[in-house]
Order: C-alpha cells, then sequence, then structure tokens
C-alpha cells in the first residue's frame, strides 16, 4: 500500500500543467468494469491443535476467486488504476478441516512501458495491495481469523480490442508467511498464497469524450469564473485500511485479528466548490462496523463519523486534477465486547479528530462538467478509544475510489442553454 501511494504522489507531483489541450483532456482516461478470476493452484498444508493438545498438519486445496473489476486507464494508455473486488472463493477439492481463504480487494497500479490503445498488445509491470484473509475452524467448532495487507508485484499482457480490454497476468506476493493463533494459547507458522494467476475480461466505457467542443469552451468559462455553481452532492462506496496496531488487542488479546477491516461502508457528502479559486469545503458522513472474533471472545466497534473538510486543488494535467486538505471530524463509537456470550464492555466515546485529506478527480472539461469521478483519501493520525490502559487504534486510511460527484446548479444552468 505504501509502494501505491508513493506512486500515485510521483506522478502527482511531476506533471506539466495544460488545463485546456482540449482534445489531450477529452483522451486523457477510459474507464472500463468488467470480471477477473485469480487462481491459486495449490496451498500450502494448514495446522491444528488435536484433543491431546499436539499441532497437526491437513492438506488445504487451491482455489478459484472471482473478482468484480472497476477501473479507468489514464495517461492515454500508460497507466491503468483500478480495484478489484473479490467475491466468494471455489475450493477446487474438500479439505478435511474448515477453513477459507479470501484475498479482500485490491487496489492497484498498472504501467505500460507501451501506450495500451485500441486493437494492441501491450506487456505491462504492475502493483496492488489489498487485505489477505485467513478463517479456520478446529476440530470442536471454535473458529478464528487473521488480517494482513500483501503487497503483490505483477507481470501481464494488456490486450485492447475497440469495447473490451482483456488481461493475463503472473503475480508474486511478497512475505506470504504469517503467525496465527491455534488456540488462545497456541501459536503456529502459516502461509498465503506466494504466487497467483489471474485472467480478466472488461467492457470499456468512454464518458470522457465529448465532440461539442465549442459548447464545452463556454460552459467551462461560465462556471469557471463564478462562484454561483459550486453546490455539490456526492456519494460512493469506501473502506478504511488499520495503519497502527493496539495495544489492547496485542497485550490483551492476542489471539483477536487485530488487523481487521472494517465492513465496506457508504460515503455520503455534499459540499461547494468555489471555482474561481479551485477550493472545496465539504461534510461527509461515514457509517463503520469493525468486528474481530475468536475462541469465544467477540468485538465489535461501530463508528458514526461527520467531517468536516476543506481542500485545494493543485494541478490540473489534462483532466486529472489532485488537490489537499485538512478536515475536522466528529466522532461517535461504540465498543461492545462479551466472552463466551457474557457481556463484559459496553462503551460509547463522542470525540473530535483532525485529519488529513488528499485524493484527485478526473474533470474532462476543465471546471464545466456537471458530474465527475473523485478520489478521496482520508487519514486521522490520533483517533483512537482507550480502555483498560490500553489503547484501541482507529488511525485508518479511509480509501474511497470511486464517488460520483453531481453539481446540479450547473446540471440545471446547462439545461436552460
Amino acid at each position: 500500500m505504501k509502494q501505491f501511494a508513493q506512486i500515485i504522489f510521483l506522478l502527482i507531483f511531476t506533471l506539466n500543467l495544460n488545463a485546456q489541450d482540449w482534445e489531450k483532456r477529452h483522451r486523457f482516461a477510459k474507464s472500463y468494469f468488467g470480471v477477473s478470476n485469480f487462481i491459486v493452484p495449490n496451498l500450502e498444508h494448514g495446522n491444528f491443535v488435536d484433543t491431546n493438545g499436539d499441532i497437526k498438519q491437513f492438506e488445504r486445496s487451491g482455489f478459484l476467486s472471482p473478482a468484480i473489476n472497476i477501473g479507468a486507464t489514464h495517461f492515454w494508455g500508460y497507466a491503468d488504476i483500478y480495484v478489484s473486488i473479490n467475491t466468494s472463493d471455489i475450493k477446487f477439492g474438500k479439505d478435511d478441516l474448515e477453513n477459507d481463504l479470501r484475498l479482500g480487494t485490491f487496489t492497484g497500479l498498472k504501467v505500460y512501458p507501451f501506450p495500451s490503445q485500441k486493437n494492441t498488445i501491450r506487456p505491462y509491470v504492475g502493483y496492488k495491495f489489498s487485505p489477505f484473509r485467513y478463517k479456520q475452524t478446529d476440530i470442536i467448532n471454535e473458529s478464528y481469523k487473521f488480517t494482513q495487507v500483501k503487497s503483490v508485484f505483477d507481470v501481464g499482457l494488456g490486450i485492447q480490442l475497440p469495447n473490451f480490454y482483456f488481461t493475463v497476468e503472473y503475480s508474486r506476493v511478497a512475505n506470504a508467511s504469517f503467525d496465527t493463533y491455534l488456540s488462545r494459547n497456541t501459536t503456529s507458522k502459516d502461509q498465503f498464497p506466494s504466487q497467483l494467476f489471474q485472467i480478466g475480461i472488461n467492457y470499456t466505457l468512454e464518458t470522457t469524450r465529448n465532440t461539442d467542443i465549442e459548447g464545452i469552451r463556454i460552459s467551462n468559462e461560465l462556471f469557471a469564473n463564478s462562484n454561483k455553481y459550486g453546490l455539490f452532492l456526492a456519494v460512493g462506496p469506501s473502506s478504511a485500511f488499520p495503519l497502527k496496531p493496539s495495544d489492547y488487542i496485542t497485550d490483551l488479546h492476542p489471539f483477536l485479528d487485530d488487523n481487521s477491516f472494517p465492513n465496506i461502508f457508504p460515503d455520503f457528502g455534499i459540499g461547494y466548490h468555489f471555482t474561481k479559486t479551485d477550493v472545496i469545503t465539504a461534510l461527509s458522513f461515514r457509517p463503520m462496523s469493525q468486528s474481530r472474533n475468536a475462541y469465544g471472545f467477540d468485538q465489535k466497534i461501530t463508528r458514526n463519523s461527520i467531517i468536516l473538510e476543506t481542500y485545494k486543488y493543485i494541478a490540473d494535467y489534462h483532466g486529472f486534477v489532485p488537490y489537499v486538505g485538512v478536515g475536522c471530524s466528529y466522532e461517535n463509537t461504540t465498543l461492545s465486547e462479551t466472552d463466551n456470550g457474557n457481556p463484559i464492555t459496553q462503551l460509547t466515546k463522542n470525540q473530535f479528530s483532525p485529519a488529513l485529506v488528499f485524493g484527485w478527480d478526473i474533470r474532462p472539461n476543465a471546471k464545466g462538467d456537471v458530474w465527475i469521478l473523485r478520489t478521496n483519501l482520508r487519514y486521522f493520525p490520533f483517533l483512537e478509544i482507550e480502555h483498560q490502559e490500553k489503547r484501541l487504534s482507529l488511525q485508518h486510511l479511509e480509501f474511497n475510489f470511486i464517488q460520483l460527484v453531481l453539481y446540479p446548479q450547473k446540471l440545471k444552468m446547462n439545461k436552460k442553454r
């Protein structure tokens, strides 16, 4: 994940500005959606504790993981930024002990040394990251989970047809081994898949081409020179990546999954775009839920977050428009815990927390679009819950990959013209 962020920032801060080259702006990006199949031919053996307390081994089958792709090729075919949302695995065989390995949602970047364009076959190298999740049920039907974010490095071929985009890929997983708990007190070595194969098929959408160049220029001039039409509404799916361990978990309950991710959650926003200065002030609401459970211990954290944020656009590279800013959120957080069905914790905390905000818009028409796609990232460096003189970290990186942003005032003005 850190490598992906470094690549994005390198692209952002090495841009040459050119906001009004209309032909280049409208060829900058091409969206797509589709499906991939990630193939894991085989897995290392698993471990479990038998009735005598001894560690035994069992064989695990390989699997196929279908995924839904959402992405876009950028920089005129030189880069592909995407998410692949993995669904339920399809195992190649039946295992003696119930277990489940999920690849999570990949966020990735493919780089093409030669641009991927219509009717071409091009090699690429890539990087992606995802939470890898493992769940296993022991012989007395108690289960435990383990989550870890993994970096994955890719080589592949991209095949572009007029309306379809195919990929064939081989991947290596960095640092595949991990430690896991086979009981509250027994640990063991285990391993995620060290290599993956992927085959993908996607349908391409041309959302930024517009032949009405004169109409674009008129709209852009109208909206760029006035702050009257900046109201916007926004919605999109979001995720949150834990960035710091919790000593409440590692010290008091180490058999729990410290890196457990919140569930995918919606991000609702309303704000105002001061187009003359390219500054946005917005209010966003995100309801989140995060669960941990193992060996009869259950923990749930619910978080309702409202953030007021302000950010400034710092560049415009043919419609790729990054921004940076700050925010302050109001956090309503509840921690609930039970141990073998007995309630032991019910704690609610209300607090304010600062945040760093950054991301980018895709603006084909400079400031004249009535709707755009936005990528939001937020980092909360100090957010946590204190309990039993320990800290439960909520220092997450929120990642809203694709948010639909609608400007109703601009839409109304365009209909009148």
